[in-house]
């Protein structure tokens, strides 16, 4: 490591991150050294090892970039950068914890702008591209996207409201609930669901149901109390996108049966999912997605009011060409575009 100062090795850090198109920076400490690791395109990786004593004097520095408490290093901060010469337009959310080895910072990078994306700018085939333009024109019910953290599914909420706005969409009756709000797109209202105590995704949707809205962006369903509202805003004429992690398509619908959501609802209520992972290329140079998507029938709506088990969902999905991510992962794999190896 050079000479630098805490100070100018935390610049350097974030500005090199936010220039090389990290998603998410990451300072971990251990016994006796802190890991410095960043995300660039769903992959983390390592970029340095410091001390742990200079690593501390770092997260200092972190937390005073982040209007943020130095001397309480027991309890979890959460605060942002902006504005800093170094980051261009670049805004960066800090969470700090405590940990046993001392405190961990994660860092998630918002560019400045709108998000250029849209819809065929993904990577995703056209199939997956027409069959998510089919569920837009759905007037009600919900839109869900599942995958691991770095995925892609922010992007590809971002792209369908893109795409909901070509289509001449008044964007008045649009309104995201987002935790945090990852980018500006002018003349939609959007909301941050972390503020005072009291705030947060079911109050600001209960709120959003009263005004005249037609699109709901539910940035994550978190708890029970977020599925039930957000269920039943797609079962009263609202069209609902929404992210839920469970990984694939069967885990979406088991997770919210063992949640105890009555099938009918469920069945009901879901107009179509999507599940993405990001790997990979088969020659090493780049990444690409694989995107699993459903829209329901009437025989797969029939099948969730039996409640079967997860099992029998992997079985039954295995029916629905496109919607199975492991056999949409083979045949990338056949076709030679992801290597042998991948795991989703």
């Amino acid at each position: 490591m050079s000479k630098e100062d805490p100070q100018e090795f935390v610049d350097r850090m974030l500005a090199d991150g936010v220039a090389g198109g990290a998603s998410d920076m990451y300072f971990i400490p251990g016994p006796d050294t802190m890991n410095v690791r960043r995300r660039i395109n769903g992959l983390q990786q390592d970029i340095t090892i410091i001390p742990r004593e200079f690593g501390e004097r770092c997260t200092a520095r972190l937390k005073v970039l982040a209007g943020l408490l130095t001397y309480r290093t027991r309890i979890a901060q959460d605060g942002a950068i902006r504005g800093h010469k170094k980051l261009g337009n670049a805004e960066l959310r800090i969470s700090v914890m405590p940990t046993s080895h001392g405190e961990r910072v994660s860092i998630r990078v918002l560019q400045g702008g709108a998000s250029p994306w849209h819809l065929d700018d993904l990577g995703f085939p056209e199939r997956v591209v027409e069959e998510l333009r089919s569920m837009l024109k759905h007037p009600a019910g919900m839109i869900v996207l599942t995958g691991p953290t770095g995925c892609g599914k922010t992007t590809t909420i971002y792209a369908l409201i893109r795409e909901l706005l070509k289509d001449e969409m008044d964007p008045s009756s649009i309104i995201t609930i987002e935790d945090p709000i990852e980018c500006e797109i002018e003349n939609i209202s959007q909301v941050s669901s972390c503020g005072e105590p009291g705030w947060g995704y079911a109050p600001a949707l209960r709120s959003a149901l009263r005004h005249d809205v037609k699109t709901l962006i539910v940035g994550e369903m978190r708890d029970q109390e977020v599925v039930r509202v957000t269920l039943d805003a797609a079962l009263t004429g609202h069209r609902v996108i929404t992210t839920y992690h469970a990984g694939d398509i069967p885990s979406v619908y088991a997770r919210l049966l063992h949640q105890g959501f009555e099938p009918f609802l469920i069945s009901s209520a879901i107009t179509g999912v999507l599940s993405e992972r990001l790997v990979k290329t088969a020659n090493g140079e780049g990444r690409v997605p694989i995107v699993a998507v459903m829209t329901p029938d009437d025989q797969w709506r029939d099948f969730i009011t039996r409640i079967p088990e997860l099992g029998e969902l992997r079985k039954k999905i295995k029916e629905y060409p496109g919607a199975d991510l492991a056999a949409v992962a083979g045949d990338m794999i056949r076709s030679g575009i992801i290597p042998p190896d991948t795991r989703i």
